[in-house]
């Protein structure tokens, strides 16, 4: 009788977790390749899963120095880390739809024209400012698992740099990447 409800008992963890096998995997590994082939930027993400439906992670972005990737509006980054939470939309475990929170450390240089004084007369010139500084956002995405493995990710958001002056006021949070979850 007990040799019966143990077999019983392995088989049904085994059912559940041949329905639900991304759900058994807590952990998810990406990269954005898309960042790395046009620009030389390299951005990893680490997402761990507390619920269904909420999970934790970090990303962090490196800009190589050598090339200039500077935007209008946001300077020149050289690096970029964001702790995030998100929360999915849908219970479906192979498509989801997700709001993430986020807060940024990022640093790195921004132009700004100043109005300089001489002795007899002001100018306007380009000062480059260093720059580190904290911002908060949110965003959007779409996850889709392929093979309940292989996560392909997209998520567009916005954040606002806080305390420093010389930094640019919006950070943008742009991706698409892929990676494994285990």
């Amino acid at each position: 009788m007990i040799l019966l409800f143990t077999s019983l008992s392995f088989q049904a963890q085994e059912l559940h977790g041949l329905k639900n096998p991304t759900l058994n995997r807590k952990n998810e590994l990406r990269i954005d390749f898309r960042k790395i082939i046009l620009n030389p930027k390299l951005q990893l993400t680490y997402e761990y899963f507390i619920k269904n439906r909420l999970s934790v992670g970090v990303s962090a972005m490196l800009i190589n120095d050598q090339e200039k990737t500077y935007y209008t509006f946001q300077g020149e980054r050289k690096y970029q880390i964001d702790p995030f939470v998100r929360y999915s939309f849908s219970n479906n475990n192979r498509s989801l739809f997700y709001t993430e929170f986020f807060s940024s450390i990022n640093g790195g240089s921004n132009d700004k024209i100043a109005r300089l004084n001489n002795v007899n007369y002001g100018y306007y010139d380009r000062i480059e400012y260093q720059y580190t500084d904290v911002a908060i956002g949110s965003s959007i995405g779409y996850k889709v698992y392929i093979a309940y493995r292989f996560p392909t990710n997209l998520n567009l958001g916005l954040g606002f740099n806080l305390f420093n002056n010389s930094s640019p006021a919006v950070l943008s949070r742009v991706g698409f990447s892929t990676g494994y979850r285990f």
